[in-house]
């Protein structure tokens, strides 16, 4: 494939491109809510005459037929939002309040679109078939997993995916072999003690005081529980008492 080419036909829908990521980024939602994004999402396909169905009550998957039929590339890009409140003073700011795409899935979901748009604009096959993911609820219970029980990799030779990162410059990509990010979970631990004056602890129980202590004794399982080749990563987000 020319680079040149593909660079200039990627300049002629970058004004696209940012219409539709803005046009996300102001409708953001939370997984498994993602109906306006589906909707959007089909429509440009739709657009396209790009054949499409529905997986998972929200996600996409589309298909772009190759000229090898016999091989199948899958692109992956998330859908949903996070709860946090947009701050943001520009024209395109979330206006579903406490929800905003601060995770960078309208970028995600963009770039495949793009990936079709350029296909659809330039009136070329692709060397290859290629399936085109629009997973929802990445954030939370996980999309790619009924999705693929839903047959969207069946055929499907190799997946690519990909996320925003803002230590790389513009205009370049980065690639790693082996795992990239840790896959989430969510723990929720309750201590409950007993309420006492301040200044006489004794004839109480200290739930903070035991939070700080489960808190770290929680840090050393990825020190001294799991193999030193092995990675993982253990983030208490929030602690309220």
């Amino acid at each position: 494939m020319n680079i040149e080419l593909l660079k200039k036909h990627s300049e002629n829908i970058k004004n696209w491109l940012v219409k539709v990521r803005r046009d996300f980024h102001e409708h953001p939602e939370l997984g498994t809510q993602e109906f306006r994004t589906h909707d959007k999402i089909c429509e440009y396909l739709d657009e396209m005459n790009i054949p499409h169905r529905t997986s998972f009550d929200t996600g996409v998957i589309a298909e772009i037929e190759g000229e090898n039929k016999n091989i199948t590339i899958a692109l992956r890009g998330d859908i949903d939002a996070l709860p946090i409140q947009d701050i943001k003073s520009v024209d395109y700011a979330s206006k579903n309040s406490g929800i905003c795409h601060a995770c960078g899935h309208d970028v995600h979901t963009t770039v495949v679109l793009g990936v079709a748009k350029y296909f659809y604009e330039t009136k070329k096959k692709p060397p290859v078939n290629i399936r085109l993911f629009f997973q929802p609820a990445e954030e939370t219970v996980g999309g790619a997993k009924p999705m693929i029980e839903d047959g969207a990799l069946d055929g499907v030779n190799a997946v690519y995916g990909l996320h925003v990162d803002e230590t790389i410059d513009v205009g370049k990509i980065g690639i790693k072999y082996g795992a990239m990010n840790a896959s989430s979970d969510t723990l929720k631990i309750k201590i409950k003690g007993e309420s006492c004056h301040g200044a006489y602890p004794s004839r109480g129980v200290d739930a903070l005081l035991i939070a700080s202590h489960v808190i770290i004794a929680l840090q050393s399982i990825v020190s001294r529980n799991l193999d030193a080749r092995e990675s993982g990563v253990i983030t208490i987000g929030t602690i309220n008492g």
